[in-house]
């Protein structure tokens, strides 16, 4: 009996093992985001809502998470899609504020490696997103502020410039951003084809989008409704910049062809007139990278920029040193 438990024991710590090998050496980020990309966006946890054909047309390189095993303990037939609003609260926020895409699969087997996710708990364990930030927080500029049921203080640090994951009934949401000409606040919200849904206003509602009234959040947590009045939230901060060296036209570090390519790309959607072109979805890094494509600083990107960088591409490649 005592050697069975030992086994019992060295198999749970091999496992543990496993999964902390799986988070050290996969790839928390993706960069195959395509610049089509809407922005702000809501990503969505199940095919009903819409990911996979979210992933399909703005993430071609993700694997889709929707139907990916997400149990507690002993139950079975749980996934990322019917149960991971927490971790999509937390990828909605980063990306909002960073334009970095989280992989949702790396969050869940953190949380079920971390002990986060466990029997009668909804979601996952509050400390899950002190956690997160613990181990992630510095790669993606994140940073855990507290958690809090004051619903008055969430809505604080959002004016300041935060982001809050709140708990809603039933479900999580992502709290990030406020407009003080109409005192309305953004909430993206991964899971927008639930009942609940019917009870706001959406901005854009395919994509998880709407502003809300402070008279909405502030409202007592209950069914049907997204008020965190008396509910957990997770406070964030984040101290984000972006910036793209000459050339490097879609801020993935590496001057190339692609970037030869997206420069051309921009250059026939100015002329073409098209509407919502951009080298990046995010409004600060394609800033930087519409800075980064303009290698003649004429304050126009053209033909003869494209060009540029291929030449510098090129020379690169050839085992010279070309400057700018």
């Amino acid at each position: 009996m005592h050697r069975k438990r030992i086994r019992k024991g060295l198999l749970r710590i091999a496992a543990a093992c496993t999964s902390i090998i799986m988070l050290c050496t996969s790839p928390l980020t993706t960069e195959a985001l395509s610049p089509d990309a809407p922005f702000p966006i809501a990503w969505q946890q199940s095919e009903e809502a819409g990911a996979d054909i979210q992933r399909s047309l703005y993430l071609s390189e993700q694997e889709s998470w929707c139907n990916y095993p997400w149990n507690r303990g002993s139950e079975t037939g749980n996934s990322i899609g019917l149960a991971g609003c927490s971790l999509l609260s937390v990828i909605n926020s980063v990306y909002y504020k960073t334009g970095e895409f989280l992989n949702p699969v790396i969050l869940a087997e953190f949380a079920l490696a971390e002990g986060y996710r466990t029997p009668g708990v909804d979601g996952v364990a509050i400390s899950f997103f002190s956690g997160f930030s613990d181990v992630f927080g510095e790669s993606c500029d994140t940073a855990f502020l507290m958690s809090t049921s004051d619903a008055e203080r969430v809505l604080e640090h959002v004016r300041s410039g935060g982001t809050s994951c709140s708990n809603i009934y039933g479900h999580w949401i992502a709290i990030v951003d406020y407009d003080p000409e109409n005192d309305l606040y953004l909430i993206l919200d991964s899971s927008h084809t639930s009942k609940r849904s019917a009870n706001i206003t959406w901005t854009d509602k395919e994509n998880g989008i709407a502003w809300l009234t402070p008279d909405e959040l502030l409202e007592t947590g209950r069914s049907g409704y997204y008020g965190i009045g008396e509910r957990y939230s997770a406070l964030f901060q984040f101290e984000y910049t972006f910036s793209a060296d000459t050339g490097d036209a879609n801020g993935n570090g590496v001057v190339d062809i692609n970037d030869a390519n997206a420069a051309l790309t921009y250059y026939a959607g100015v002329a073409a007139e098209v509407e919502n072109n951009t080298l990046h979805p995010h409004p600060e890094q394609n800033a930087a990278c519409l800075t980064a494509a303009d290698v003649n600083t004429d304050n126009a990107i053209t033909v003869e920029d494209a060009s540029g960088i291929l030449e510098y591409y090129a020379a690169s490649a050839a085992g010279f040193t070309p400057e700018w």
